[in-house]
């Protein structure tokens, strides 16, 4: 791997890695190039585009930038400086130092990356190996050697493979050992009923904490890792908070949290304050873009910066402004407490005959409801147009083997019906697929989900009209 011709000013050049294929290599490479970026000696870039050949006013400090999909699933270039990264894994070290697993380390350890480091929680995984060796003054980052191989298939049996050197070397090198799922490689370790889905329980439970993020995961599944005495932590943020910003519903050291216009119900836009905060977004015409992003008065920001971790080695996350907000597009809920809940994507919300329902109230009330159970193995519920009721309901499902796809419409209304989901919010068609459209990183992508919803529903008009 090589910098690019074009060194922006400050005079650090940009990384591109070759394109990531989940080789050993291809994630030497990664590991490299953002240890450069943690040395302050480059920049990272992984955005959707070429960088820029200069970066715009106020943008001069990016040291790292990632892709994001919105709702509509047009990718961004999020421009993070190696400040809002710091403050970002000091204050999950910070976190994780309440265990007494973690700390004699002051929160840091060995990490085993089996997430793609193409996205933020995927670079931040890496990212935090690089800061342990900073913190604890170890010669080279804290991750697996020999780095892993994450082409084939992810199941128990890979992940036990994978995990039982590294708590080995953890255990030799006096670390504990963190690592970082999405909730469907979670589901698949903690439901499987094989012997090696409970050898890999077994594995999974000597982890200090595994982080779970990137999506929603099924609240019956954390309470069977939690009984599997499993430290699983779960984790939400994205790529303008550098990553998880809140663990087990509660902001970070550093990070505050608000609503923006919360209506009768307590419901309203998640505002984020923190110093690990983006400064904003690279467009691909080299120009800049941050109406997301505002600066609070430090009366309402609430806030301090991360404490007792940034400058433990000199390397002050210093330069990070505290004051800084992000209003995110999520509708959220906060208890008494401040304990968060996130209800679902403003954007997301479907208007069907003038109702508006959460697609998020949907799916969880297929994920609990009894009638499904051991049928439906994952769902998205979407918004349709429809010339009569400006949106229609419809959900898009995953089969268990032996359900018959023809039943699926009538089984999952039989269901809804029977609970205690309102007639509006009962979907009018389900679609069954063989996988769900994802994300990079493990998220459904509920665009392309949409658009197979709408395609599907233009083919079977066509088909009742004899077209």
């Amino acid at each position: 791997m090589t910098p690019t011709d074009s060194a922006p000013a400050g005079g650090l050049p940009w990384l591109v890695p070759p394109v990531y294929d989940a080789s050993a290599a291809s994630l030497a490479a990664h590991v490299a190039a953002i240890g450069e970026v943690m040395a302050g000696r480059a920049r990272l870039w992984l955005g959707p585009f070429d960088p820029p050949a200069r970066l715009p006013a106020g943008y001069e400090d990016t040291a790292l930038v990632v892709p994001t999909s919105g709702s509509t699933g047009t990718a961004k270039a999020v421009a993070l400086t190696r400040q809002a990264l710091l403050a970002s894994q000091d204050a999950t070290a910070q976190l994780l130092a309440a265990d007494a697993t973690a700390t004699a380390t002051r929160g840091h350890g060995l990490w085993l990356p089996l997430l793609p480091p193409t996205h933020i929680a995927g670079v931040q995984v890496i990212a935090r190996a690089h800061r342990t060796a900073q913190v604890l003054g170890l010669p080279a980052p804290a991750l697996p050697d020999p780095l892993p191989d994450l082409r084939g298939h992810f199941d128990a049996a890979a992940f036990s493979e994978l995990a039982g050197p590294v708590l080995e070397q953890a255990e030799q090198a006096g670390l504990p050992a963190f690592t970082s799922l999405v909730p469907t490689q979670l589901t698949r370790i903690v439901t499987g009923a094989t012997g090696a889905d409970a050898r890999a329980r077994g594995v999974l439970k000597r982890f200090a904490a595994v982080l779970v993020g990137g999506a929603a995961t099924s609240p019956d599944v954390l309470a069977r890792a939690r009984a599997q005495r499993i430290a699983v932590r779960t984790t939400y943020g994205s790529s303008e908070t550098a990553g998880g910003c809140v663990y087990d519903r509660a902001p970070l050291p550093g990070v505050s949290l608000g609503l923006v216009e919360p209506d009768a119900a307590g419901a309203g836009r998640l505002r984020i304050t923190s110093p690990a905060l983006a400064i904003g977004y690279l467009t691909a015409d080299g120009g800049r873009e941050a109406s997301a992003f505002s600066a609070e008065s430090s009366a309402s920001a609430g806030s301090a910066a991360p404490s007792g971790s940034a400058a433990e080695d000199g390397t002050s996350g210093d330069g990070a402004d505290p004051r800084r907000s992000f209003l995110t597009s999520d509708l959220a809920e906060l208890s008494p407490d401040g304990a968060l809940t996130v209800l679902g994507r403003a954007d997301d919300v479907i208007n069907t005959g003038g109702r508006k329902v959460l697609p998020q109230d949907v799916e969880r009330a297929l994920d609990r409801s009894l009638m499904l159970r051991g049928m439906i193995r994952a769902s998205v519920v979407v918004g349709v147009e429809d010339p009569e009721w400006g949106q229609r309901v419809e959900a898009l499902v995953t089969l268990e083997d032996g359900v018959d796809p023809d039943e699926a419409t009538a089984l999952v209304r039989a269901a809804l019906r029977t609970s205690e989901v309102p007639a509006h919010m009962v979907p009018k068609h389900v679609h069954v697929l063989d996988r769900l459209p994802l994300l990079g990183i493990g998220k459904v992508d509920r665009a392309a989900a949409r658009r197979l919803a709408a395609d599907a529903r233009s083919r079977a008009s066509a088909a009742d009209s004899g077209e």
